[in-house]
């Protein structure tokens, strides 16, 4: 009796001592990141004057950055608002000129059933271009 009386505090006793273990402190998540501001909050940077003139690619071969805003697009399958402007077949290859849209190069295009559609890998425009704001680089480049 005397054993099990003892066994029973003993089991009572080590299960306190686990729980109060187990009880998880907060962790201070500004400590933790290497972020500079809150995980919960968004910093939105300056965007650059719209239409504001043309920008060249900072590198051969870097997909052009879009000098207006586009929060308010929505490319779906069945639609995309940047052929709108972007998508005259005519100007394809044609010179850039300020105030106007610059058609998309022909490397986005395909031919299906003899005449030309966008390509179904550029459908998407924003995998590739973003919108320009104006903030300092991350490193510096070499030209």
């Amino acid at each position: 009796m005397k054993n099990l009386f003892l066994t029973a505090a003993m089991s009572l006793a080590s299960c306190a001592a686990i729980t109060a273990c187990a009880v998880q402190q907060p962790v201070d998540i500004n400590t933790m990141s290497l972020e500079k501001t809150s995980p919960f909050e968004t910093p939105t940077p300056q965007p650059f004057e719209e239409n504001g003139g043309l920008y060249r690619e900072t590198q051969p071969g870097m997909p052009a950055m879009i000098p207006h805003a586009v929060d308010n697009y929505k490319i779906t399958r069945d639609s995309n608002p940047c052929i709108m402007c972007h998508g005259n077949q005519e100007k394809i290859g044609a010179a850039k000129v300020k105030g106007q849209a610059t058609a998309m190069p022909a490397t986005h295009w395909t031919k299906a059933d003899g005449k030309l559609v966008v390509a179904p890998n550029r459908h998407e425009c924003m995998l590739c271009h973003a919108t320009q704001a104006n903030v300092q680089p991350l490193v510096d480049t070499v030209h």
